[in-house]
């Protein structure tokens, strides 16, 4: 009784193997992305970038380093192992980006009833990456990574992503949920109602089977609150999971853009009316319309390329540098 009228017509005349109930983590994103989806006017930039300069710099610093072991200048393993993965290279050339672009980082409070509207332009660019894990898909932070140097956002996005994988994400979720029920209650919105449902439904009734490895990691070794809650911007790198040339995101809110990174891979590519081989990645920012327009967006990837062609703006960054 009272179920969806097609789910119910396909119950009685489909085969079921297993009806499994949604984990808590589902529930909460889909009830996010549904929000999302419905509220949200999506509209997604998507480019082509020639990163063949980005893939060359990072084989010549490594070779030309390595034939040089006896001198001071010998890379860390650290330094040989960022210049092959291009994660943090691109997390933090999106900080960068944003940093030049400022509005396009930042939250929004839409309220026609109430407000209108507000645009909250961050000093801060939390930048969160997705990381898969055996539960899902949790998204981490790194807290204003155009700040520090590529190895130390590379290695703050190493540890974050293994406490990640050590999480029982069901209870961090549970944790995040009661703070923002807290922040609802303190603004006395009836909109987190849904929400609070969701929640003391989970805790009501246990649906999953306690998950055995979580009691033995220690809570420093784990994600915290802290760690997924604030982000103002987030980067899915879903080149780092399968060989996908593009995704199209879905903007998390009060979110107002979110970039996804293909793989890098070779075609064949026009260079001064030659075809030849170069490395190509694509790049989708999906924004959210009510913001801002999307002429907005043109800064930003006008400066990606700037990066992409040198990247040692962001490789050899150091502190006290121009951002």
């Amino acid at each position: 009784m009272f179920q969806d009228y097609q789910v119910a017509y396909l119950r009685r005349n489909v085969r079921v193997r297993e009806a499994k109930p949604l984990s808590f983590l589902r529930e909460s994103v889909a009830y996010v992305l549904s929000q999302a989806a419905r509220s949200i006017p999506h509209a997604a930039a998507i480019a082509h970038y020639d990163v063949t300069p980005l893939v060359e710099y990072g084989k010549r610093w490594t070779d030309d380093k390595e034939q040089d072991q006896e001198t001071d200048f010998a890379p860390s393993k650290l330094q040989r192992a960022i210049r092959r993965i291009y994660s943090p290279f691109f997390v933090k050339a999106v900080a960068h980006c944003l940093h030049h672009v400022p509005q396009l980082n930042g939250f929004l409070d839409y309220a026609p009833m109430r407000t209108g509207g507000t645009l909250y332009i961050a000093e801060d660019i939390n930048l969160s990456f997705t990381v898969h894990t055996k539960y899902g898909v949790l998204k981490p932070i790194v807290r204003n990574p155009h700040k520090k140097k590529l190895e130390t956002v590379a290695n703050e996005m190493r540890a974050l992503s293994r406490k990640a994988r050590r999480t029982n994400a069901e209870e961090l979720y549970r944790k995040a949920a009661r703070a923002y029920l807290g922040s609802a209650l303190r603004e006395i919105n009836i909109g987190a109602l849904p929400t609070l449902w969701v929640y003391l439904r989970s805790v009501l009734r246990a649906r999953r089977r306690k998950d055995q490895e979580a009691p033995t990691v220690a809570p420093e070794d784990t994600l915290q609150v802290s760690d997924i809650l604030g982000a103002t911007c987030t980067v899915a790198n879903i080149g780092m999971m399968m060989s996908g040339h593009q995704t199209v995101t879905v903007i998390i809110p009060p979110e107002m853009m979110m970039f996804g990174i293909g793989d890098i891979h070779q075609v064949p590519w026009v260079v001064d009316g030659k075809v030849v081989p170069r490395h190509v990645v694509t790049v989708a920012g999906t924004i959210d319309h009510r913001a801002f327009d999307g002429g907005e967006v043109f800064p930003f990837y006008h400066h990606l390329k700037r990066y992409i062609d040198d990247p040692s703006l962001i490789y050899d960054w150091t502190e006290g540098d121009d951002v």
